[in-house]
Formats: C-alpha cells, sequence, structure tokens
C-alpha cells in the first residue's frame, strides 16, 4: 500500500504537527503542551471538588507512570505542582496547583480555546462530530489490536 495512502502515517503525522503548535504555545511559561493540559485537568477536578492523584493523569492521557513522575517532577521544579500526601490514603500524594499556576489559568485556557478554534477553522460542526466520531473508532480498533497497555 502507498504509505500516503496509510492512516496510521495521516494520523501520526497530524499528532506532531498538533504537539509542536501546542508545545510553542506555551513556551513563554516554561511548560510544554501536556504539561499545560495536566494543569487544565487538575484545575477543572480542583473546581469539581476531586482531587487527583498520579494515577489518574496516567488514565486520563494514556501515558505510563515513569513518564508521569517525570512530568510531575519537572512541574514541581518550575513551581506548577506540589505533591501533598493524601488525608485519605497515606500511600497516595495528591496534586495541588501553586500560585503560579492558578494565576496562569486563564492564559492556559485562552491559549487552548485558540488551538481548538484554529483546528476547526473551516470545518462544520458536524464534520468536527464526524471526525471525533471516527477517531475514537480508530483509538479503539488500536487499542483491540494491543495498543493500550499499561505498565
Amino acid at each position: 500500500m502507498d504509505s500516503s495512502k496509510r492512516i496510521g502515517k495521516c494520523i501520526f503525522d497530524t499528532a506532531h504537527q498538533l504537539k509542536v503548535i501546542l508545545d510553542a504555545s506555551f513556551e513563554d511559561a516554561d511548560l510544554n503542551g501536556l504539561q499545560a493540559r495536566i494543569l487544565g485537568f487538575v484545575e477543572h477536578n480542583n473546581k469539581s471538588g476531586k482531587s487527583v492523584y498520579q494515577r489518574d493523569i496516567e488514565a486520563e492521557f494514556k501515558i505510563r507512570r515513569s513518564s508521569v513522575s517525570s512530568v510531575l517532577d519537572t512541574m514541581e521544579k518550575n513551581g506548577y505542582i506540589i505533591r501533598c500526601q493524601s488525608r485519605h490514603d497515606a500511600r497516595l500524594k495528591q496534586i495541588l496547583l501553586t500560585e503560579k499556576a492558578d494565576k496562569m489559568g486563564q492564559q492556559h485556557r485562552d491559549a487552548i480555546d485558540r488551538f481548538e478554534e484554529n483546528l476547526t477553522k473551516n470545518i462544520s460542526v458536524q464534520e468536527t462530530e464526524t471526525l471525533k466520531y471516527l477517531l475514537n473508532k480508530v483509538l479503539e480498533n488500536a487499542a483491540v489490536s494491543g495498543g493500550d497497555k499499561d505498565d
């Protein structure tokens, strides 16, 4: 099969380009796109009254424990989060946002909103919904064929 017609190549190329753009959006804040998304996830959950732990980030972003640990170490070193012992389970460390992260919250949300708007420019709402539906089917197929392994 011609490699230019492979769906996997198209998805990988798209994912790479999206990562480059998202990382560039947060360059000034010494964050990468994943770190900014993690901050948004923690902020959203905290506002909903939910505690966030490393395992929640692993599940949400489908990344390995060691990778999440490394990302969180960097975020803690850069002053965006603190990890403190859970009141309910001493084995767990709760992820909390610092004042620095709180101050940057609106800036992060605005950057993500602009990113999303640019992605859907010239694409109808119906086309966007169809794309999300199809991409979720591809993701399910990938998981069934062994692409969704935990450590």
